[in-house]
């Protein structure tokens, strides 16, 4: 059965699993800070858009063979969301002496994916360009379909490599949990400065406003 998948339906799949190891993070994180609240907010968010998948089950042994783009689109929906909602939950629920704290922990479980996914990009990265790295990024986050298009990009050389921040395939997922999309920006934002970081010290992650417009850029420092 497993014929009929190819890399792009494991690469996807890998990302799917990343995102559902992030959401684990953020509760693992934010429990220490609220205790048992987490896991209850957590539940309401799976309860609602449903459950994460087993990031240890092999993709040939969980994926719909009659349907796989739809099962790996709905799967990209579902994780997006439920995470999405889980955070709003989070931050709307603790807006006493807390919120400071959870909202680190949130942000602190974004850095610390992007980080490690940054250390393990290390090894496939064959150019230490700025492209390059907006290239392996691109392996672990998820940014859509590959259907959906990519981002827009502004410049493209090897030391500088910009593209539009408007996360017009993350927006619709925020939307529908009705999460602030400021600080999902603000989220991932701080998942691709601790990737560059990591892939490659020489590297950072530089966020501009342009007319109105969030631009991201990779640059040499």
């Amino acid at each position: 059965m497993s014929a009929f998948l190819g890399h792009i339906h494991y690469w996807l799949y890998r990302k799917i699993q990343l995102l559902v190891e992030r959401e684990n993070l953020i509760l693992e994180k934010t429990t220490k800070v609220v205790d048992d609240l987490a896991e209850e907010l957590h539940s309401i968010s799976v309860d609602t858009y449903g459950e994460p998948i087993n990031p240890s089950i092999p993709l040939e042994n969980i994926i719909d063979h009659n349907n796989i783009h739809g099962w790996l689109a709905n799967q990209i929906n579902i994780a997006s969301v439920r995470e999405a909602a889980f955070i709003k939950d989070m931050l709307d629920t603790n807006a006493d002496d807390n919120a400071i704290h959870v909202v680190t922990a949130i942000l602190d479980a974004f850095a610390v994916q992007g980080q490690a996914c940054g250390v393990v990009a290390q090894d496939s990265l064959e150019e230490h360009t700025a492209p390059a790295i907006y290239s392996a990024l691109q392996n672990f986050y998820v940014n859509g379909m590959p259907c959906d298009g990519g981002d827009q990009i502004v410049e493209d050389s090897a030391d500088r490599f910009t593209w539009v921040g408007d996360h017009r395939l993350q927006a619709g997922y925020w939307r529908t949990a009705g999460v602030d999309p400021k600080f999902m920006a603000l989220a991932y934002q701080t998942w691709f400065e601790a990737f560059v970081k990591a892939i490659d010290p020489e590297f950072e992650l530089i966020t501009t406003e342009e007319n109105g417009t969030r631009l991201y850029t990779i640059a040499k420092k």
